[in-house]
């Protein structure tokens, strides 16, 4: 009987430390492991920024000159071509007149009546079109060919009334062209009348430098709006809107895996890059650019991206 008794004694005692044991363990502190958002970050820029307006723009001659025909009778020879660069008193078109065809054949013609009468450029430019070929019959009158004047070439500026305060004369601006190649101008004169159909007001935009550009070219024109000297910014990909853009804001990191939100207040945008105007962030910080939709407030990341711009 005390054999037994020991021995229950026993086994309660060890059921005692087991349980005690068990219950030491489950009270120990866990350990939280946070799984961090992949993200990649970049740094503020600071420079200078400009915000442009740009607008569509149109190649044109301003004047041509007509050259036409000084009498009656048939084009007996065409000297130029269309396209030709040509200078003033240039020969242009021989025309044989009507009376000189119908005796040209005639055997009692002893005074070899020729009757070639000579078409000469009255100014220099560049020929645009001719309306007769060779051989064809022309009244006195008749346009024969045009020529545009190289020095009334511009680019015809159209601009909405509500933006036409924006758009000063004299004012330099550049010309882009559909390879991309910038060229430099200035708006030069405001047309007296608006388009009737678009309701545009007409501006012409002079090139600075002579070039050889065709007519009807579409091209756009590069108007400075604003300009900022030393403007902080940010990638376009950094600045986070609700669903009315009246609230922005940009995720900032502020240790090795936290991230959290900040109201931001932004100015001109220029290509990729929005300024920063509020709040003055450091040069040193670093913020979201790619990974940040739909964040909380407050979150864990880790970053993928070792490098981030220069300052």
């Amino acid at each position: 009987m005390r054999r037994l008794f020991r021995t229950l004694m026993a086994s309660g005692l060890a059921v005692m430390i087991i349980a005690a044991g068990c219950s030491q363990k489950e009270n120990r502190p866990v350990q939280m492991r946070h799984t961090g958002i992949p993200v990649t970050v970049s740094s503020l820029r600071t420079g200078k920024m400009v915000s442009y307006l740009e607008l569509s723009a149109t190649s044109a001659f301003l004047f041509k000159a007509a050259v036409r025909s000084p009498s009656t009778g048939y084009i007996d020879n065409i000297l130029v071509s269309q396209g030709d660069a040509v200078e003033k008193n240039k020969l242009l078109f021989s025309i044989r007149t009507r009376e000189a065809a119908a005796i040209i054949n005639d055997s009692l013609n002893t005074m070899a009546f020729t009757g070639i009468v000579d078409v000469k450029a009255a100014t220099s430019g560049l020929i645009t079109s001719i309306e007769h070929p060779k051989g064809d019959y022309v009244a006195e009158g008749d346009q024969l060919c045009q020529i545009a004047i190289t020095e009334s070439f511009v680019f015809i500026l159209d601009v909405p009334f509500e933006m036409s305060q924006m758009i000063r004369l004299l004012t330099p601006c550049e010309i882009v062209l559909p390879d991309n190649q910038a060229v430099k101008g200035t708006i030069e004169r405001r047309f007296p009348s608006m388009a009737a159909n678009s309701q545009t007001e007409r501006f012409t935009v002079k090139l600075a430098e002579n070039r050889r550009l065709p007519e009807n070219l579409t091209a756009k024109i590069r108007i400075v709006k604003e300009s900022v000297s030393s403007a902080a910014s940010l990638p376009k990909s950094c600045i986070l809107s609700d669903e009315t853009m009246q609230e922005l804001w940009v995720m900032k990191l502020v240790s090795d895996s936290v991230a959290v939100k900040f109201p931001v207040t932004t100015g001109i945008t220029e290509g990729d890059y929005v300024q920063i105007t509020k709040p003055s962030f450091s040069s040193s910080d670093l913020f979201l650019t790619s990974g940040n939709y739909g964040l909380a407030d407050t979150v864990y990341v880790r970053v993928l991206n070792n490098t981030h711009n220069e300052k």
